[in-house]
């Protein structure tokens, strides 16, 4: 999988870019001025995914299968903690809890294991999480919160 920019992305969305990739165990490019076949072409025939801008700032995560068809988009603001600079990403894959839609879409895309959000406590000590609730995601590694997404809207195609 890959986690790509939009084509003149703010540092913040360069940032998010790579937080994302290193989260999903991914790799992470800044677009620049690949078209859309070029993305395609540099996927490999992989799924991939835009963070798009709002005024600036990261607004929007774009969700492509590896033919380029837009799956869903989710947009969003983001808050980071003040962990996440000095966290250490384990190469270890995430896991999802949470019910309703977007769960179900961001499992069907990320096939991470999906736990129930009463055994996250017994997880190993530097799991990764990603929480998925209607009005946030928690972006979680060692039990602490690393970055959220407030999500502002949730769209299927």
């Amino acid at each position: 999988m890959l986690v790509t920019t939009s084509r003149k992305p703010s540092a913040k969305s360069r940032t998010l870019c790579k937080l994302l990739s290193r989260f999903t165990a991914s790799r992470c490019i800044s677009r620049g001025k690949m078209g859309m076949q070029e993305l395609l072409d540099f996927t490999e025939g992989n799924t991939f995914i835009v963070v798009g801008e709002y005024h600036g700032n990261p607004g929007e995560l774009s969700f492509h299968d590896n033919e380029g068809k837009l799956l869903f988009s989710i947009r969003f603001s983001d808050r980071y903690s003040e962990e996440i600079d000095s966290y250490w990403f384990p190469d270890v894959l995430p896991v999802l809890t949470g019910e309703g839609e977007i769960a179900e879409a961001l499992e069907s895309f990320f096939h991470f294991e999906r736990v129930e959000s009463d055994r996250v406590v017994q997880l190993p000590q530097n799991s990764l999480v990603m929480a998925i609730g209607d009005k946030e995601i928690d972006f979680m590694g060692s039990g602490k919160s690393l970055f959220k997404f407030n999500i502002k809207g949730f769209k299927k195609y």
